[in-house]
């Protein structure tokens, strides 16, 4: 990344609702293709894939777990496993807040093992509640991730024949960075935890070339009122990226901000399903 890229885009913290403007919305909430299951749905995107390799390659997206091992997490897991069993992606993709709170850090691996089985490739990125718990390293949120059979990305890549993943920092409490290129000739995948984080990177052409884009963190606003929608989402430009499908129109860039799996600032939902979000690159 170049010392002007940089300087153009630090301080993170600063919104930038100019470039909000260059992000459509595809589709929302009551837009998507929604297979209905309890406690957690299934819903589906089918993006365009730009190279040949990746037709017909699938993914899954899951964030916010806040998973505590108790009764209704082990649900919601039930729930998950359930859907990745009937879909098989190639790559399960964990959008961040794994944990709820410190004290529940023992039972990740295990939770993750469970995860990771059911996709031959598990990637994960850290969340706002791994960043904000300063006195743990990133390095130890690696070694949990590396003993559930998951790699942990953060500002760092992994790729294969087909798939460029790119693992981004958190944004409030992290230090995200972007790669110095992204591949020429394979599918360019960007996993961040926050939306926000890819409107503040979103600088020149440092996302040309990503072809999608995946976060989680408004929980969807989590509070859902019927014809008007979410009344607050964690997002420096309100509800605006509160849940969907995005297009950066001149790149062709996709993102989905993803409802989530669990709460945790707000113990319940209203209106707001839990989900598990399965992509699928058609020609």
């Amino acid at each position: 990344m170049s010392s002007e890229l940089h300087q153009l885009y630090f301080p993170l913290t600063i919104p930038h609702p100019e470039r909000l403007e260059r992000w459509r919305l595809l589709q929302g909430y009551s837009g998507v293709e929604v297979k209905r299951h309890k406690p957690v749905s299934a819903v589906t995107y089918r993006i365009r894939a730009p190279h040949p390799a990746a037709v017909g390659k699938r993914l899954a997206f899951a964030a916010d777990l806040h998973y505590r091992d108790r009764a209704p997490d082990r649900e919601r897991l039930a729930g998950i496993l359930r859907i990745l069993a009937e879909y098989r992606p190639g790559y399960l993709l964990l959008g961040g807040d794994l944990s709820a709170d410190a004290v529940d850090m023992g039972c990740l691996p295990g939770m993750l093992k469970k995860l990771s089985s059911a996709a031959p490739v598990t990637l994960a990125v850290p969340g706002n509640w791994e960043r904000g718990k300063s006195w743990i390293p990133m390095s130890l949120w690696a070694s949990i991730c590396r003993q559930g059979g998951v790699e942990f990305l953060c500002n760092q890549s992994w790729n294969d024949d087909v798939f460029y993943f790119y693992g981004c920092d958190d944004l409030a409490l992290g230090a995200p960075q972007l790669p110095r290129r992204w591949s020429g000739d394979k599918t360019n995948v960007l996993l961040v935890h926050r939306p926000d984080t890819v409107i503040a990177m979103d600088v020149a052409d440092s996302l040309r070339g990503v072809t999608l884009a995946v976060c989680g963190h408004t929980h969807g606003g989590q509070i859902r009122l019927p014809f008007i929608g979410p009344i607050y989402a964690s997002s420096r430009y309100g509800c605006a990226l509160s849940y969907g499908q995005f297009e950066r129109e001149e790149f062709g860039t996709r993102m989905i901000v993803s409802s989530g799996i669990s709460n945790q600032s707000l113990r319940w939902r209203f209106n707001c399903r839990r989900e598990v979000v399965l992509i699928e690159f058609t020609a």
